[in-house]
């Protein structure tokens, strides 16, 4: 795919946007890369970046795990867990449901592998720029069911794309939107 360049006062900034898959489901991938308008060729540099993204989203769909325990040690599943107690509830046939905001019914209690099973990709971003080869991918993950109310849960991970095999750090934002 080639990249979309829009060239602004200081940077040009370069973007692909396609669809990838992520832990067996569609998502939105979009790189984006700003070079400084300094006469520097960039087409070696979007390609090593190209590659790394490549790189992370297969370490992604390699490494859900670490990702899903980095949002249990956040506490987002004790969070999603005090959503739905503020919520209305009604009972059919023995059975509690949460009545969430969209009329969707969730049955109670809320175990946590109901929660990382709800878990789905709403975007990921990885984004880079001249000054350096560390890049940042902010990914968003929903529920299905919205528990959150239309917010997602925001993940960083970082690495660099100047390393063949590179590390990632992984940090949690809590609740984006």
């Amino acid at each position: 795919m080639e990249w979309i360049c829009r060239r602004e006062e200081f940077w040009d900034k370069y973007t692909q946007e396609f669809r990838c898959t992520l832990w067996g489901t569609d998502a939105w991938f979009c790189i984006g890369y700003t070079n400084a308008k300094d006469g520097r060729d960039c087409q070696e540099q979007l390609a090593r970046f190209a590659a790394a993204a490549d790189h992370c989203l297969g370490w992604l769909n390699t490494h859900q795990k670490e990702i899903y325990d980095a949002i249990e040690e956040d506490g987002l599943y004790d969070t999603a867990v005090e959503w739905l107690e503020d919520n209305e509830t009604e009972e059919e046939d023995g059975v509690t449901y949460a009545l969430l905001y969209d009329g969707a019914r969730l049955p109670l209690p809320y175990r946590k592998e109901d929660f990382f099973s709800s878990l789905l990709s709403s975007g990921l971003d990885f984004s880079a720029d001249f000054k350096s080869t560390k890049f940042i991918l902010d990914m968003f993950l929903s529920t299905e069911p919205d528990i959150f109310g239309g917010h997602s849960i925001e993940i960083f991970l970082k690495g660099d794309f100047s390393q063949d095999t590179p590390t990632y750090s992984i940090s949690v934002n809590g609740l984006a939107g």
